[in-house]
């Protein structure tokens, strides 16, 4: 008797599981490859959708850069605090040449005071701004009397930094707003409806043109079949015979050869009915047709 992929309740899986199924019979038809199943109408379509489902149940729950926008925030927040710090400190200076220089930034650093309690990307651009004035012609003289200009440079540095960053966490959000838009039932269920027809033509051909991939991808599959059985059991008894939800019903083609009867097509996967030869010789040519 042919070999034939055995069917059961794929449907009660959870979605990880489910995920979990398809990528294992997914590897196995690239192992055997498409053409030795006859797959190659479905092969490209199947792995596209079990990628879909791998990006479904690996979500981000949270953004990768989090962590490192808040640490270069503070970076840049203790150095535009140096910066003010400097400046505010030498206004009462005895050296004539800081305190002037205090006396003329002062002034111009006002607006600029309460960058660091900005939002991020509202303090990038302040940033910016205040490291554009200072290094305004007319500030030259008094930058340098106070000899903050490493300090501007590495406030500089460290501002975009987190720029980048930022940048990063925007793509990011770019990502989990296309992973947002995939509906995982639908996946689901498309990925199952390919299945179906996968295992419909590999168990055709496992009864009219049996070859060793064949027979030993059936044999790999149901392997799988009993495993997330027994998962779904919640034992090591899981039944693999348990059929699957019908399909729901089509009309029935007629038949290609003319005579008016019922077409033959492969039954569910697994299905314990011995299966008709599918359109035999339906085309004359001596090889059989795989509906």
């Amino acid at each position: 008797m042919a070999l034939q992929v055995k069917t059961f309740s794929l449907s009660q899986l959870t979605l990880a599981s489910a995920t979990n199924f398809h990528d294992r019979v997914n590897k196995a038809i690239v192992e055997a490859t498409a053409a030795a199943l006859h797959l190659e109408t479905l092969a490209a379509s199947y792995d596209e959708v079990v990628k879909k489902l791998l990006s479904v149940v690996n979500r981000q729950a949270a953004y990768i850069t989090t962590e490192q926008l808040v640490s270069l925030d503070k970076e840049r927040d203790n150095g535009v605090g140096t910066l003010h710090n400097v400046v505010t400190a030498n206004k009462n200076s005895l050296v004539k040449a800081k305190r002037d220089a205090a006396a003329a930034l002062i002034p111009q650093l006002t607006s600029y005071k309460n960058i660091r309690y900005s939002e991020y990307s509202k303090q990038t651009i302040e940033v910016r701004g205040m490291l554009a004035q200072l290094r305004l012609a007319k500030n030259a003289t008094a930058v340098a009397a106070l000899g903050i200009e490493d300090e501007m440079d590495a406030v500089e540095a460290a501002n975009e930094a987190f720029d980048q960053a930022f940048e990063q966490r925007t793509q990011e959000a770019k990502e989990r707003a296309d992973q947002s838009e995939v509906k995982s039932k639908e996946v689901l269920d498309e990925a199952y409806e390919i299945y179906k027809q996968i295992c419909q033509i590999v168990n055709a051909y496992a009864i009219v043109q049996p070859t060793d991939e064949i027979n030993t991808f059936i044999e790999k599959v149901n392997g799988y079949v009993q495993s997330f059985s027994e998962i779904i059991d919640g034992n090591t008894s899981g039944s693999s015979t348990e059929e699957q939800p019908e399909p729901p019903s089509e009309e029935t083609p007629e038949n290609p050869d003319g005579e008016g009867g019922e077409q033959t097509t492969p039954t569910e996967p697994g299905d314990d009915t011995e299966e008709p030869v599918p359109g035999e010789d339906a085309d004359g040519d001596g090889s059989p047709e795989v509906v």
